[in-house]
Order: structure tokens, then C-alpha cells, then sequence
């Protein structure tokens, strides 16, 4: 006779009801976050306009072939966005479709290689469903560092995801058309990573490749998989460069915008590296002694598995969600979650890990290094930057949690993991409704005024920036702006050329004089052509200007002050007296 104080296993190894029960209700509540998620970004795509950073991913997409300086070729994966959308709410909600939908591959690509080469960690239909849903909800993480506009970083994570997940779909495919066509695939995938973000295309690819050695058994088809993948890359690269420019105009830009790159960041990539590493140490340091409550639970119940510690491990988990930083900023926010995160993924893998057989673990591994290879090259915190590339964090944590255990109170530890891990990751993007958005000056939900912003179209913002689009718009009129006039932000105010509808001479972003020297020593003539944007200093002085502009104000018109309400920054616009309307 059985044990009456063991939950019985079904024949085959399947899962009591209440197991069932568990699962699927574990299942509803991701669902029930992809929809809340979902519902934030779409409701977010026309709220807000901030003038540098997506300004600038804008202006690359916009105008790519006036790009003449870069160190990331991004433009060349978001012009084609931009020709299909037009407009920004709809190029941000090209952005939400390509995390969304590239997450998605992310996970089915995970549930066929649990079906296939890990066949022991394959979970039933609400697993699957949790799988896909969890890798969704980390995937739109990246909204909280800023809007889901196209861009490098947007892109490469979008790349990344399917790389791998075209990779792990094909690992299941014995028709070698559909294989070698999804492996192909892949190759695209990394070549858009790679022309967005080199360095992280090409960690990215070291990890392709590890995957189709685990996946193929036979020398002879890792061989023709790792051809595609190749050749796939080789076409798509060749496309998106010959779609837009040659090699020596290529190579020509990539120069002039590293001499740019170096006028800001001078830190070598050996000392990149190595702050990588400290960082890392510390910041998990400081994640294990902040969550020591949590760690010490979840080392109890593995000592000893009862209903009691099982209480220890939910009440502890609830202490970590109730005291995480929801309504913190930036870098700080970012290492915050980061480490509740981690400390949450080693907590999963420690409960499911006796679960998982060894030939299973290496897809595990997979899953937990992708984003570490997208955030590759980064000039941020390497332990931060993961955070807009976690998808695969999300398939991990629900792969482990549903692996098959030997009882349902051993499922209602992992379960509740999970549930945490969702719980503490949705809160960080919804609670973004209520907070001030990256470079703006109020709250979301206070981004409710209509106005037209040149070729962005109708944008929603706060009453600060509508004031800002007045006053521009008198610019505008006052000195007869011409659409299209060539543009110079001086300095770090890109968004003023889509504001006036101008045009960026040669790069959309200049960030200090040695670089607007470098971009107008070959454009001198445009000088008095432009329209000039002069973000002064604290002191409402003027900044250094460049050569180019030496004798500045003279040949140009005063066309009138403009005041964004981030940080009050005051902006002078000027046009040169040979910009002008075409004659009536």
C-alpha cells in the first residue's frame, strides 16, 4: 500500500490533480502579466518625446542616408521600419511586435529543444504556455529603460533571440530544407545583431555555435549547421550593406565615427573587461547579502523538504518582492532588480537542478549567458545592462520550474519561485505608468497633450513639452524654416532637429566641440545654411562653438528661445540668412 502522507504520481510519470492545478494556476498568472505588459506598452507607444537618446535612433532612421559618421550601422535594420510605419507611434510599435514576437521564437525554440536533445525537462501544455509567456514579460523589460523605438540595443536583443531560437527550433527538423532554411535564418538574425551591436554579434554567434554542437550528434550535420548559420549571416549582411551604401563608403564611416566615439569614451576594451568582472563581483556580493533571508529559506528547505520550510520559502519570498525598489532610477533600478533577479534564477536552478539530467543542463546554460552576450561592449554596468535582453532568463526560469518533480510539494516550492519572478518583473514595467520617463519631466500618465512634432506625427506629452512646441513652432514661422533645412545641435540635442523637421549635417548627434569641428571641417559651406540649435551652459551662457562658426551671430537670424523641461534645458535656435522658404 502507498504512503498516505505521499503525493502519488500518476502512471507514467505525470502529475497528480493538485500538481495539474498548481501548474495551470501558475500558467494563468503569466498569462495574466504578458497581458497586463502588453496592454502598458501599447498604451504607452504616442506617450512621450525626449530629445537625445531615441531622438537620435530616430533621426538614423529617418535619414539614413545622410548619416555619414557611425560607429553602428543600426540604420541600416531601422530605415526599413520606418519606410512601413511613418510615424512614431507606429515605429514604436514595430519595436514591441519585434521584442514581443522575437521572445516568442526565444521560447518555442526552448520548448523544442526540451522536447528534443532535453527531452526530460519538456513541460506539458501550461508549462509551455508559461515558457512562452515568462520569456515575453522579461523580453519587455527594455521598456523601463526607455521607449521601444528601434534601436541598437533593441535590435540586437530582438537578434539575439532569434538567432537562438531559430537555432533551437531547427535542432528538431529532420528535412534538411526546413532546417538549413531556418539555420539560415538564424545567420540573418546574427548579421542584424552584428551590423546593430559588432561586439554583441559576435559573442552571440560564439553562442550559436555552442548550441548546434549540443543539439547535433554527428560530426557531419554540425558541420552543414554551422555552414548555414554562416552563410545566412554572409547574405544578410551583404544585403543590408549594398541595400544602403558600398564597402569603402562603409569603411570610410565606421572611421570617421570611431574618431568621433574617441572624443567621449576612451576606455581601452582590456579595461572594459576587467571592470566588467569587479562590478560583477561586487554587485553580486551586495545581491547576496540583501536577499539573505531568502537564500538562507530556500537552503532550509533543501535540507530538510516539508510543508514548514516550504512556508519559510514563500514568506521569505514575500519579504523580497514587498521591499524591492519599484519607484527607483536608471542604473540604481536596474542593479536593484538585477540582483533580486539573479539571486531568484540560482535559487530556481539550485530547487529544479537534481530535476534536470546533465545532457539538459547545457541548454540551461545557454539560456542564462544569452544576455550577458548581448550587453557585450556596453559602456554601462555589465551587471545592469542585461536588463533589456532577459527573455531567455524568463524561458529559464520557467523550464526549470516546470521539470518534472517527484512530488507536488516539491513543485510548490519552484512554482512559487517562478510566480515571484514574474510578480517582481511585471511590477518593474507597469509601475512605469506612474513614473517619470527616461529624459522627460513628468510622469507617464501625465503624457496626455496631442501635438504634431514634425515628420514624428501626432505625439502625446506633457504640458511642459507642448509649451516647447509652441515656442519652436514660432521658430519656425518667425524665420521661415524650410522642411528639410540642414541641422546642428549644439550640443546633445538631437530631438531639436525632429522638432523643427530639419536635417542632420552628416551625424545626428554631436555631443561636444572637438566633434562639431570634425563634421564641419568638410562642410564649412553649410555653416550659414543651417539651422543652428545652442543648448546654453547653467549660466545661460553660450557654449564653445566651432570653427566653422567663428563669426557667429553674424550671417544668422535669432529665431527665438526654447525651453525643454527636462533639467529647464534653455535652446537658442538660429538660421543661417541663406536658409530660407523658397519665394512665394
Amino acid at each position: 500500500m502507498a504512503d498516505s502522507k505521499k503525493p502519488v504520481q500518476e502512471a507514467g510519470g505525470r502529475a497528480t490533480t493538485p500538481q495539474r492545478v498548481l501548474e495551470a494556476a501558475a500558467a494563468a498568472l503569466v498569462l495574466a502579466a504578458v497581458c497586463a505588459v502588453v496592454v502598458y506598452a501599447v498604451w504607452s507607444r504616442n506617450r512621450g518625446f525626449e530629445i537625445t537618446d531615441e531622438a537620435y535612433y530616430l533621426l538614423l532612421a529617418i535619414h539614413p542616408a545622410e548619416t555619414r559618421y557611425y560607429i553602428s550601422a543600426q540604420q541600416w535594420a531601422m530605415a526599413p521600419l520606418w519606410q512601413i510605419t511613418g510615424s512614431l507611434a507606429s515605429f514604436r510599435m514595430a519595436g514591441f511586435l519585434l521584442l514581443a514576437g522575437s521572445a516568442a521564437v526565444l521560447g518555442m525554440g526552448a520548448l523544442t529543444a526540451a522536447r528534443g536533445r532535453a527531452a526530460s525537462v519538456m513541460p506539458q501544455w501550461p508549462g509551455r504556455i508559461a515558457v512562452i509567456g515568462c520569456a515575453v514579460v522579461c523580453a519587455l523589460l527594455y521598456a523601463i529603460t526607455i521607449n521601444v523605438s528601434p534601436s541598437y540595443n533593441l535590435l540586437a536583443s530582438a537578434g539575439a533571440y532569434l538567432s537562438l531560437g531559430l537555432v533551437l527550433l531547427a535542432g528538431d527538423k529532420t528535412a534538411a530544407a526546413g532546417r538549413a532554411g531556418m539555420l539560415g535564418l538564424a545567420g540573418v538574425a546574427l548579421a542584424v545583431e552584428f551590423v546593430c551591436k559588432p561586439s554583441s554579434g559576435l559573442a552571440t554567434f560564439v553562442l550559436v555555435v555552442i548550441a548546434v554542437l549540443w543539439l547535433d550528434r554527428s560530426g557531419g550535420r554540425k558541420t552543414l549547421a554551422l555552414a548555414a548559420v554562416i552563410a545566412g549571416g554572409l547574405f544578410g549582411l551583404a544585403a543590408l550593406l549594398f541595400a544602403h551604401t558600398t564597402p569603402t563608403e562603409a569603411a570610410q564611416a565606421f572611421s570617421g565615427g570611431m574618431a568621433l566615439f574617441r572624443m567621449v569614451q576612451t576606455e581601452p576594451i582590456l579595461t572594459r573587461l576587467g571592470r566588467y568582472a569587479i562590478e560583477f563581483g561586487g554587485y553580486t556580493a551586495d545581491a547576496m547579502r540583501s536577499n539573505v533571508f531568502l537564500i538562507v529559506a530556500v537552503l532550509v528547505y533543501l535540507i530538510r523538504k516539508s510543508w514548514v520550510t516550504i512556508g519559510l520559502v514563500i514568506a521569505a519570498l514575500v519579504q523580497a518582492l514587498v521591499a524591492a525598489e519599484y519607484f527607483s532610477y536608471g542604473m540604481a533600478q536596474y542593479v536593484e532588480y538585477m540582483q533580486r533577479a539573479l539571486v531568484l534564477l540560482a535559487l530556481m536552478l539550485a530547487v529544479a537542478w537534481q530535476t534536470v539530467p546533465v545532457r539538459s543542463r547545457w541548454l540551461f546554460v545557454l539560456l542564462a549567458m544569452l544576455p550577458y552576450t548581448v550587453a557585450m561592449g556596453t559602456g554601462n554596468a555589465l551587471f545592469g545592462q542585461v536588463i533589456i535582453s532577459l527573455a531567455s532568463w524568463g524561458a529559464l526560469m520557467a523550464l526549470a520550474a516546470y521539470a518534472r518533480p517527484v512530488a507536488t510539494r516539491d513543485a510548490v516550492a519552484s512554482m512559487a519561485i517562478l510566480v515571484g519572478f514574474v510578480a517582481l518583473t511585471s511590477a518593474q514595467i507597469l509601475v512605469s505608468k506612474a513614473k517619470i520617463p527616461y529624459n522627460l519631466n513628468e510622469r507617464m500618465d501625465r503624457q496626455s497633450f496631442a501635438v504634431t512634432i514634425g515628420p514624428l506625427g501626432r505625439v502625446k506629452v506633457d504640458a511642459g513639452t507642448r509649451q516647447f512646441m509652441h515656442e519652436i513652432d514660432a521658430a519656425i514661422a518667425k524665420c521661415r524654416i524650410a522642411p528639410g533645412a540642414p541641422f546642428l545641435g549644439l550640443y546633445n540635442v538631437p530631438g531639436l532637429a525632429l522638432a523643427l523637421n530639419a536635417v542632420p549635417v552628416e551625424t545626428p548627434w554631436l555631443n561636444n566641440v572637438a566633434q562639431a569641428d570634425a563634421v564641419l571641417a568638410s562642410n564649412e559651406a553649410l555653416a550659414d545654411k543651417a539651422v543652428v540649435a545652442i543648448r546654453l551652459n547653467i549660466d545661460a551662457s553660450l557654449p564653445p562653438l566651432p570653427a566653422a562658426l567663428k563669426g557667429f551671430p553674424a550671417n544668422f537670424e535669432h529665431c527665438g528661445d526654447a525651453v525643454f523641461p527636462h533639467e529647464q534645458q534653455k535652446i537658442q535656435i538660429w538660421s543661417g540668412l541663406r536658409q530660407r522658404w523658397p519665394p512665394d
